[in-house]
């Protein structure tokens, strides 16, 4: 009987390990939430080319964020984590873009209207941090989600 007990609770344990084994897997690398940060930053610091030539702006966010996705995927393998996005997952998602752009909206008007010119420096700081901060997190969340088959 003792047996059974002890049997069951290894089987249990080997799970619970591969379960973690999993999530761990399914979890991107921090460089992917450095890289989705700095691409926000670069869209903050758009009212600081107001003044530039207008080939020169509308070419330089492509051009930064094309350098920002070069060097974050540089020597990064190729495997592709698959996540599929359940309701709530796809909600947080959301939040989550409708926060950097509320952000960088505000502090352009603010740039615009009342002048302050490190109302979009403040925001790129902030959005960065926000991202590369609570984006791994949410990605665990999302892992452990998928590895334990929750919907």
């Amino acid at each position: 009987m003792e047996s059974d007990a002890v049997s069951a609770r290894e089987a249990l344990d080997a799970v619970s390990a591969a379960r973690e084994l999993n999530a761990e897997r399914l979890r991107r690398p921090k460089r992917y939430w450095i890289m989705l940060g700095l691409m926000l930053a670069v869209f903050a610091l758009l009212p600081y080319t107001a003044d530039w030539p207008p080939l020169l702006r509308y070419s330089a966010a492509p051009a930064l964020m094309i350098l920002v996705a070069v060097v974050a995927a540089w020597r990064q393998p190729t495997a592709v984590r698959k996540i599929r996005l359940s309701g709530r997952m796809g909600l947080q998602l959301v939040g989550f873009a409708l926060l950097g752009g509320v952000v960088i909206a505000v502090s352009r008007g603010v740039h615009l209207e009342q002048g302050w010119w490190w109302a979009p420096l403040v925001a790129a700081v902030l959005l960065f941090a926000f991202v590369a901060g609570v984006g791994p997190r949410m990605d665990r969340s999302w892992a452990r989600r998928a590895s334990h088959g929750e919907e």
